[in-house]
C-alpha cells in the first residue's frame, strides 16, 4: 500500500508540475496576448523562398501553390520551390504544370522530411531570397501570412513560426476536438510564451527562417520529430523562434480515427525519440543559466494535452481508492482536471463556439483512450521511421473557399 501511495504522489505530484507549467503561459497570454501584433507595416518587402516537401502529395500540390498565389504580398517577392520526395506519383509533373520550381530526390537510404529539406535547401540559391518558408503540401496559407512575416523580420527576428490551425474543424466529432487542441496549443502555450518574451518550438508547417540562419547553420535535424530537433539546435546556436499568430497556416486535418492514426503515431513517435536529447538540453542549459533552452526542454519533456488528461483520469481514479490513507492525492488531481478543464473553456471561448460544436466533447473519452493506445505504441518506436501523407479525404470545396 506505501508503494501505491508513493507512485501516485509522484504521478500526481508531476502532473501539478505540468499543470503550473502551461498555467503560466495560458494567463500571460490572457493578460498581454493583444500586444503580440501591434507593430507598423514596414515599407521594405522582403523576398521569401518558398520550399514545400512533397511526399505523394499530386492530389494536394496544387491547393497549396493556389492559396501562396493568391498572397497579400508582391508576387515578384515570393518564389515556390517544391521538392519531390521519393514520390511514386505525378507530384512533380503537376508542380511543372503549374509552372512553379521543382525538385525530384529519389534516395530510398535517405528517407524522411528532414533529410527532403537538408537536401533541398542545399540546392537552393539562398542569394536570391531574404528569408525561406517552409510551408506542408497539404495546408493552405493565409493570404496575409507574408505581410505578417515580412513585418516580424523588420523587427529583427530570425526564426519565426506562424500559426497552424485546421481548416476543417466542422467536418466531423473528431475535428472539432482537434481543433480545440490546435487553439491550446498555439494562443495559449505558444502565445503566452511570446507574450513573455520566450523562444517557441518549430511546429513542422508554416515556419520561416532568415537566409542568414541557413548560411550559418542550416538544416541539422534527421529524425521524425525534425521541427522539435531543429528548434533545440537553433536554440543552442543563439538562435531565438519568435511565435507570430497572424501568420497563419490551415491542414486539412484527418476525419477518423481509423485516418488520424498513422500521422499521429508518427509524431508522437518522434517525440519520444528526441527525449534524450531533450534531458542533455536541458542540462545544458541549467549549467549555462539559459532560462529559454530550460524552457525548450521542459516543454518537448511534458505531457502534451490529451496525454495529461489521460492520466489525470489515471491519477482521479487512483486517488478515489486511497483516498483514505492519503486524502492530499484527490484535492492534488481535483486541482490538476479543474485546470484542465478550465483551459478547455478558454480555448472555447476564443473559437466563439456554437452549442453543437461544445456536444461534440462527449466523444472525448474515446479519443482519449485512442491517443493513450499510440502513446504506449509509440514509446516502443513504433513508425518512428517513417514519413507519408497523413490520412485525409479530398476536400469538396475549393482552398479559397476554406480559408477563413
Amino acid at each position: 500500500m506505501i508503494a501505491a501511495v508513493l507512485a501516485a504522489s509522484l504521478l500526481v505530484a508531476l502532473l501539478l508540475v505540468a499543470a503550473v507549467y502551461r498555467a503560466i503561459f495560458t494567463f500571460a497570454f490572457l493578460l498581454r496576448g493583444d500586444s503580440l501584433v501591434r507593430a507598423p507595416e514596414p515599407s521594405r518587402q522582403r523576398r521569401f523562398a518558398v520550399v514545400v516537401p512533397a511526399h505523394d502529395e499530386e492530389s494536394f500540390i496544387g491547393d497549396v501553390i493556389a492559396t501562396i498565389r493568391r498572397a497579400d504580398y508582391p508576387r515578384d517577392r515570393i518564389e515556390i520551390h517544391v521538392v519531390a520526395d521519393n514520390c511514386s506519383d505525378r507530384t512533380a509533373e503537376r508542380v511543372r504544370a503549374l509552372g512553379e520550381h521543382v525538385a525530384e530526390r529519389h534516395d530510398l537510404s535517405r528517407r524522411g522530411k528532414g533529410a527532403a529539406l537538408e537536401w533541398m535547401l542545399e540546392r537552393l540559391d539562398l542569394e536570391r531570397s531574404d528569408a525561406v518558408a517552409i510551408v506542408d503540401a497539404d495546408v493552405e496559407v493565409d493570404p496575409g501570412f507574408f505581410r505578417a512575416m515580412n513585418r516580424e523580420l523588420e523587427r529583427g527576428a530570425r526564426c519565426l513560426q506562424g500559426f497552424n490551425g485546421i481548416c476543417n474543424p466542422d467536418a466531423s466529432t473528431m475535428t472539432r476536438l482537434l481543433a480545440v487542441t490546435y487553439v491550446m496549443k498555439n494562443l495559449l502555450f505558444n502565445g503566452g510564451k511570446a507574450a513573455l518574451g520566450l523562444s517557441v518550438s518549430l511546429s513542422g508547417t508554416g515556419m520561416v527562417l532568415h537566409c542568414d540562419v541557413l548560411r550559418r547553420i542550416g538544416w541539422k535535424a534527421m529524425t521524425i520529430g525534425e521541427d522539435l530537433e531543429q528548434s533545440i539546435y537553433l536554440l543552442e546556436r543563439g538562435e531565438r523562434i519568435r511565435f507570430v499568430p497572424d501568420a497563419i497556416v490551415l491542414a486539412q486535418e484527418s476525419t477518423s480515427l481509423g485516418e488520424a492514426y498513422a500521422q499521429r503515431q508518427r509524431w508522437v513517435s518522434g517525440r519520444f525519440a528526441l527525449h534524450r536529447l531533450a534531458w542533455r538540453s536541458l542540462l545544458a542549459g541549467l549549467r549555462a543559466r539559459s532560462l529559454e533552452r530550460v524552457d525548450q526542454s521542459l516543454e518537448l519533456l511534458m505531457p502534451n494535452y490529451s496525454t495529461m488528461f489521460t492520466w489525470s483520469a489515471v491519477a482521479f481514479a487512483v486517488s478515489l481508492l486511497l483516498v483514505a490513507r492519503a486524502p492530499w492525492l484527490l484535492a492534488g488531481a481535483c486541482v490538476v482536471i479543474a485546470y484542465q478543464l478550465c483551459e478547455l473553456g478558454i480555448s472555447l471561448r476564443l473559437m466563439r463556439v456554437p452549442p453543437g460544436f461544445v456536444r461534440s466533447l462527449a466523444f472525448a473519452p474515446v479519443f482519449l483512450a485512442w491517443r493513450a493506445a499510440i502513446d504506449v505504441l509509440a514509446l516502443v518506436g513504433h513508425r518512428r521511421d517513417r514519413w507519408g501523407r497523413r490520412g485525409r479525404t479530398r476536400p469538396q470545396r475549393t482552398a479559397e473557399e476554406r480559408l477563413p
